[in-house]
């Protein structure tokens, strides 16, 4: 599992670094849905690339490389796409007063899952082998169809705009309750 070694790691990173920069200036044009989409498709080839390579690694070392190159992908699709946009996500979809409980909430998703992630990985690398990249693009899959169906656009959009969206939405409960203004 990853045998190669970079000796110009540095510029590896500064590369991946590079996607967030890219995704502040593409989220406005294409818009912040349609970069999760894109992210969370991306990340769920990345995985399963990830597992067909690590699956024939043995025999084939000379993947080593390809695999080097597919997990530079995988993590520039996360910089794309939900690495950021998590951020703004939040505060365009809440109003003022929910909108620090909002931002705490994401922020919390955020790092705990990386958190969660960083503990699991090696466990579930032991027990599931190249396979536990299948769960990592179930996962990307998952999050894709539901920002497909619950997300809205909120390119150029107010919040009044996307509120009232959510508001004719069916199977989106909006009750108003103290202390949680949402959509008011």
């Amino acid at each position: 599992m990853f045998q190669v070694r970079f000796d110009e790691a540095t510029y590896l990173t500064l590369g991946v670094g590079t996607f967030t920069v890219v995704a502040f200036f593409l989220m406005e044009r294409a818009g912040r849905r349609r970069l999760l989409l894109t992210g969370f498709v991306s990340i769920a080839v990345c995985n399963l690339l990830m597992t067909i390579v690590d699956s024939v690694l043995h025999l084939v070392p000379e993947l080593s490389c390809l695999q080097v190159l597919v997990l530079f992908c995988l993590i520039s699709a996360y910089e794309l796409g939900p690495g950021p946009i998590s951020w703004f996500i939040a505060a365009e979809l809440f109003d003022q007063p929910s909108r620090p409980i909002a931002m705490a909430f994401t922020s919390m998703l955020n790092w705990g899952g990386k958190f969660v992630l960083a503990l699991l990985f090696p466990p579930l690398l032991k027990v599931c082998g190249a396979y536990v990249y299948l769960l990592f693009m179930t996962v990307a899959l998952l999050a894709f169809a539901l920002t497909w169906i619950r997300l809205p656009e909120t390119k150029g959009r107010t919040f009044d705009d996307i509120a009232e969206e959510f508001r004719g939405a069916e199977g989106i409960p909006l009750n108003n309750k103290t202390g949680f203004n949402t959509f008011t």
